[in-house]
């Protein structure tokens, strides 16, 4: 019905053009045939009545001479019947008319112009008042001594005719149009039906309704346009049929991977919660549910500020703003048990440099096994250490006493003069007596530190916190330390900036982290120099330690913080420390609040990073603490 709509309005344009086309060819034709008509016939009346005054001036000569009114009455008279002529009449030398076919009386306007002479033959236009419009044409008789001749010829009747005429001419235009309309609509209506089934046969193409057929048997453009369509819906055909299996096979496809991902969400161990921007939960699996003993439907739709409290929903704002961290945090689970969450944002792949997510996704795992199992390993370690600090202590103290008894009773006995054999002995003697010192130092070094990191784990470390100038913390360290720097002939560097802003925290436990920098900088530089160089940074202090010595790989930088590991293990085969200290400065730093962190190049030298916050209260970053994990994309 639509498409026919159409063709209906394309058959009106164009017999509306077809219309105005006719009438605009007849206003032409007619204006320019009539007036051409009309200038013809008042130029054949011009003529006809310049030979009618010709022919009465010559005729009338002696009639006039001898006055003979009756005999140039009769013979004007004749005249009239000549088609066009309304009125002649005859002036003598004097100005008086002699005869004329006025009937009754002659018009003012012809007694006006009576009196005008000429030699030759005059033509003018001529108004009478009720008499209508003439074309007065004057002939003089002998010149015009003997008087002149008048005939007017009706305007009236070159109208009648050109009118007559002009009816004619449009009768004739208005058939010519009435069969060329025929025409068109014959012609219009056999190009209008082809198009009418083209079209219903489009709209069903286009609703994929492909049974369809058009029979349009024609030689001409529409039978092509025809052939086409349909060679068309036959390709289309066999596309659609190919991408409607294809789309077939991809929804199999899907819902398979969609029921394998939802079963293995399902049956995942670890907890998963998903939110969207607002912190709202979207999506949990049920070991979610069982972790906090809630049904899904009580936690769908709800705000995990709501559910969870401000610290997690602080970790979901912190994964969303940054979808390419990665954020972990120890939450309380239901039952007293232990969890870890790590989040992360939900980020699109756009070209947008916006980091932020269009959501977030926390795993958590319970961890309170892992806990009971690494208190159990603190308390061992701990004990373990204070059970080998006495006996190693004694061993230390009884080592001393025995070298230097041996040094003071009997090694002074034995003088370079002495058997080889003896002067021998008494140098392995002291070699393997400096040995046993030596160990016993890196041992009770290694306890310390084990102590150390066990009471910092288990929070068992008594932390005195006060106002600390930076710079002092700085000059401890360093003063601790100079004798390294003798030793090694290293050219220090020191940077302080002027007017640094307190810090709260354990003095003791900055002056530690500083030492424990400083010479692991002197070991493992050979040549160069250490620099250690302290600024304001914001809201922070930042305290750098950068040496020329032999670098860290990339592979080591990612465990350099870790337990029990160190780079010497790597780059040499001999161990250059206990592996602990960059742990528990990594721990204390934490504590307060601040980071620590490295760069470094292998063969380049290393920079140690650690930051405190100025005037803010330090507190150990509990179960509930949130760490980053820098450099993650996800």
């Amino acid at each position: 019905m639509a498409q026919k709509m159409i063709m209906s309005k394309l058959f009106k344009k164009t017999l509306l053009i077809i219309i105005i086309l006719f009438i605009v060819i007849a206003v032409t034709i007619a204006i320019s045939s009539g007036w051409n008509l009309y200038k013809d016939l008042v130029q054949e009346y011009k003529s006809k009545g310049t030979a009618i005054a010709k022919s009465i001036a010559g005729s009338s000569v002696e009639t006039l001479l001898n006055r003979d009114a009756s005999t140039i009455q009769a013979m004007i008279d004749q005249f009239l019947e000549i088609s066009g002529v309304f009125y002649v009449f005859v002036v003598d030398a004097q100005g008086e008319i002699v005869s004329h076919t006025f009937v009754p009386n002659v018009p003012d306007e012809i007694l006006k112009i009576k009196n005008e002479k000429a030699k030759t033959i005059s033509i003018q236009d001529l108004n009478t008042e009720g008499g209508g419009k003439f074309i007065d044409i004057a002939a003089p008789i002998l010149e015009g001594i003997a008087g002149y001749v008048h005939v007017g010829m009706d305007k009236g009747m070159i109208m009648s005719q050109m009118q007559a005429a002009m009816i004619r001419q449009l009768a004739l235009i208005a058939i010519i149009f009435i069969f060329s309309v025929t025409m068109a609509y014959f012609l219009v209506n056999k190009i209008s039906q082809p198009l009418n089934q083209l079209s219903e046969y489009a709209r069903k193409l286009a609703s994929h309704d492909f049974s369809s057929n058009v029979d349009i048997k024609s030689h001409d453009e529409i039978g092509l346009l025809a052939d086409t369509m349909k060679s068309m819906a036959t390709d289309l055909r066999e596309v659609f049929d190919r991408y409607e299996q294809a789309i077939n096979d991809a929804v199999v496809e899907l819902q398979n991977t969609l029921a394998y991902l939802t079963a293995v969400i399902d049956n995942m161990a670890d907890g998963l919660l998903v939110t969207d921007t607002d912190g709202v939960i979207t999506h949990v699996n049920p070991a979610l549910s069982y972790m906090f003993a809630l049904r899904e439907t009580d936690l769908i739709g709800k705000n995990c500020r709501d559910l969870f409290g401000n610290e997690f929903a602080e970790l979901v704002r912190k994964s969303i703003d940054n979808s390419y961290e990665v954020y972990t945090s120890e939450i309380g689970l239901a039952h007293n048990r232990i969890g870890r969450a790590v989040a992360t944002g939900i980020h699109q792949d756009t070209f947008e440099t916006d980091d932020k997510g269009i959501g977030s996704v926390i795993l958590i795992r319970d961890i309170t096994s892992e806990k009971e199992v690494d208190r159990m390993k603190t308390d061992f370690i701990s004990t373990v250490s204070h059970e080998l600090r006495t006996p190693l202590t004694s061993v230390r103290g009884f080592t001393e006493i025995i070298k230097r008894k041996l040094e003071d009773d009997i090694f002074m006995k034995f003088s370079d003069d002495s058997d080889k054999k003896t002067v021998k002995a008494v140098k392995r003697i002291r070699e393997n007596i400096d040995i046993i010192l030596s160990e016993g130092e890196r041992l009770t070094a290694l306890i310390n530190d084990v102590l150390d990191i066990s009471k910092l784990e288990a929070g068992k470390v008594e932390w005195k916190m006060e106002n600390i100038q930076p710079a002092d913390v700085i000059e401890r360290a360093i003063g601790a330390t100079s004798s390294l720097f003798e030793q090694k002939k290293l050219a220090f560097v020191r940077d302080i900036d002027n007017d640094l802003p307190e810090v709260i925290g354990d003095k003791d436990r900055f002056i530690q982290v500083v030492i424990n920098l400083l010479s692991n900088a002197v070991k493992f530089t050979e040549t160069g120099s250490v620099a250690c160089r302290v600024k304001r940074t914001g809201n922070e202090v930042t305290v750098s330690v950068i040496d020329t010595g032999i670098g860290i790989s990339d592979a080591d930088k990612e465990h350099v913080f870790e337990k029990f590991r160190q780079a010497g293990d790597t780059l040499t085969d001999k161990p250059m420390g206990t592996g602990l200290g960059l742990s528990i400065c990594k721990q204390i730093i934490e504590y307060h609040g601040g980071r620590i962190w490295v760069e470094s190049e292998l063969g380049k030298g290393s920079s140690f990073f650690f930051t405190l916050p100025v005037n803010a209260k330090s507190g150990h970053t509990s179960a509930r603490g949130v760490d980053i994990i820098p450099g993650k994309e996800v």
